[in-house]
Parts: structure tokens; C-alpha cells; sequence
């Protein structure tokens, strides 16, 4: 008999940001995008609020049960932003106050995409993202080039044969945090 696929789902919500607005609704959707999940099946790992330290722990950690995994599945609530074509989601402790903070504070999508690759068969990254501009500053170091950051939305992702990137809003958009309990996004 054929063993049955493994699922395990990374699922971020930040809303509680120090140093930018707070955002109403990723603390509920995680809660409800987790439950969704187990009721799938994945093995599923929640966080909330993660300053930039503890995502990259907890994304290890998930990393690591996501090996040799048939689906592996990152689901992001919070801040994020495109700067240069690359998409970049915003842990709660981040400032963003000087040019070079972005590539210090903030987790680069496509490094996340990257090592999720070399572990499942197939990824699926679910960002809803992008809500508003929050950013104190209009631009940015990056790969060696001040590069003005686009206040609206996130960049389109090159995907591969396996990986499936699904945005709340289309790239360059911004997405709404809804008037009721979840962003629209999440309750669909």
C-alpha cells in the first residue's frame, strides 16, 4: 500500500510591529490558516510575531521536519514589500530607518523559496502581504545599489516546475486588511 503523502505547513502571522503600524488581522488568520491545514493533514508549525532572530530559528526548524516532505507549505501574514524586483517579508521587530537596514532586518523571500527547494518535491508559498507603506524611508541598499522602495505590493516570484507562490493581490498591488475579522484574502 502506498504510504500517504507528507504535508507540513509553516504558517507566520505579525501583527504586533514595534516600530511600524500594527496590523489588525494576521494574528486570526494564522490561527485559521493553521486549523485549515491540520484539517488537510499537514503537520503544521504556527508562529506569531516573530522578531528577525526567531523567524530564521523557527524557520529552520520547520526546515528540517519539511525534509523529504511531498508538499511544504509557507503561509505569511504581515508586512512585506518588494525592493528591486525582490520580495521581502518584514519580521515585527524590524525599523527599516536607514538605507542598508532592509537586507539586515528584513527575510529575503527568494532565500526562503531557495532551501524549501533542496527539501520537498513541491512548495507552495501563500503571501498575504503587502497591506500598506509603511516604510519610513523611500530607498534602499541592495546588492550594492540604492534602489527607491515600491510602496505597493510585492514583486511577481519567477516560480519552478514545483512551486506554486499565490499572493493576496496581484504584484505591484496592494492588498486590505478587510473590516471584519480576517483579511479577505485568508477567509477565502
Amino acid at each position: 500500500e502506498a504510504s500517504a503523502d507528507r504535508r507540513v505547513a509553516f504558517v507566520i502571522g505579525n501583527s504586533e510591529y514595534r516600530e511600524l503600524p500594527a496590523l489588525r488581522n494576521p494574528d486570526r488568520d494564522a490561527g485559521d490558516i493553521a486549523s485549515t491545514f491540520r484539517m488537510a493533514g499537514f503537520d503544521v508549525f504556527v508562529a506569531k510575531d516573530l522578531a528577525r532572530l526567531q523567524f530564521e530559528e523557527r524557520f529552520r526548524t520547520y526546515l528540517a521536519a519539511a525534509d523529504g516532505a511531498d508538499l511544504a507549505v509557507v503561509y505569511y501574514s504581515g508586512h512585506g514589500f518588494q525592493i528591486g524586483g525582490e520580495n521581502f517579508l518584514i519580521p515585527v521587530d524590524a525599523t527599516l530607518k536607514d538605507a542598508a537596514d532592509v537586507e539586515v532586518q528584513a527575510i529575503k523571500l527568494d532565500d526562503m523559496l531557495q532551501q524549501l527547494r533542496s527539501k520537498s518535491k513541491i512548495q507552495v508559498i501563500i503571501l498575504d502581504a503587502c497591506r500598506n507603506n509603511p516604510f519610513p524611508r523611500k530607498n534602499y541598499w541592495l546588492r550594492d545599489q540604492l534602489i527607491v522602495a515600491s510602496g505597493s505590493g510585492l514583486a511577481q516570484v519567477k516560480g519552478s516546475e514545483n512551486a506554486l507562490i499565490a499572493f493576496a493581490t496581484e504584484p505591484g498591488a496592494v492588498a486590505y486588511d478587510g473590516s471584519g475579522n480576517l483579511s479577505p484574502f485568508s477567509s477565502a
